[in-house]
This record gives C-alpha cells, structure tokens and sequence, in this order.
C-alpha cells in the first residue's frame, strides 16, 4: 500500500500549509527550548563590580549578559551600566510540619543584593535585593540527603535570580 499524502504536501499548498502552522505557533507564544525567553539587552556593554565574593555568581551573571544580547566588559570606561553585586546569600526555613511535628516540606531562599549606575555614575537603580524561592520536600535520606538536594537546588535559584535581574536590566533599556 502505498501513501499519496507526501505528494500533497508539495508545491505552494504544501509551502502555504507549513507557514499557516508557523505564523499559529509563533502567534500563541511558543518557542523552542533553550530560546532567551524575549530577554534582550540589545548590546548595551555593562561592568559587574563583584563586592559579593561569589565567583558562581559572578559567572552566572556574565552568562546572563552575554546570553540576553549585552556586551560584558571588565573596564568601566566602556561601560553603558555599571551593575553592582553588594552581597548575596541563601535561606531555609520550615514551610509545612506534619501531624507529628516532623518537617515535610523546607523552603529555601536565594537573594541577591544589587545596584546599577549608569556609565556617567548616575543612578540608575538604587541598592534593592532580589529572591527566588523554591519549596522542596524533606529528603528520606536524611540530613546528607537533604543538604544534597539544597547545593542542586541553589544552583537552579541562582540561575532564577539572575534572570530575574537581567530582566530588571532589560527595563533600564
């Protein structure tokens, strides 16, 4: 048995028909996995000052730039922002007990402390903090197991934080 279909698809229907399917995808909003996310810093070259001391960070924030279209630079001479990273710093606390008073769940927090100048030393956004939460439940590997699962998880807010500040930067533009 042999299929016609393929030799429907041809020509200018089967060209028509793969543009009508693109301009709906593209019109409801989907993208491919690993796209930006519509996070543009349209090549505005930016200085980070890290008083934090996190070399994670610090990375992190340079992939941020260079992955929403900035331009990282070391010297302040070139840059268009000055964006200053004060400190940063992570939480757990307890977000549900159990009937029995054990904990169930634990939400952790990471924030980042900032501030952006402008290249002239104007400022742009004053010294603010920014978090990212995720509540995650308690391991039953215990205690190791647990501090495991918060190193995974930190690393995942970091990444949230920083998007969260790149679309800040993105509303300076």
């Amino acid at each position: 048995m042999r299929l016609a279909w393929p030799n429907r698809c041809r020509g200018p229907a089967g060209f028509l028909g793969v543009a009508v399917l693109a301009l709906a995808l593209s019109a409801c909003g989907w993208q491919l996995r690993g796209a930006p996310g519509g996070i543009s810093l349209d090549g505005q070259v930016i200085q980070v000052v890290d008083e934090a001391g996190s070399s994670e960070l610090r990375r992190e924030v340079r992939r941020g730039i260079q992955g929403a279209g900035g331009q990282y630079t070391e010297g302040a001479a070139d840059a268009d922002w000055v964006l200053t990273l004060h400190g940063r710093g992570s939480s757990r606390d307890t977000a549900s007990v159990g009937a029995d008073g054990d904990v169930q769940d634990y939400r952790l927090t990471y924030t980042i402390d900032y501030s952006v100048a402008g290249g002239d030393g104007e400022t742009r956004i004053q010294r603010t903090s920014l978090d990212a939460q995720r509540t995650f439940a308690d391991p039953a590997g215990g205690a190791d197991e647990r501090r495991a699962r918060e190193a995974e998880l930190e690393e995942e807010l970091r990444a949230d934080a920083v998007r969260l500040l790149m679309l800040r930067l993105q509303a300076l533009r």
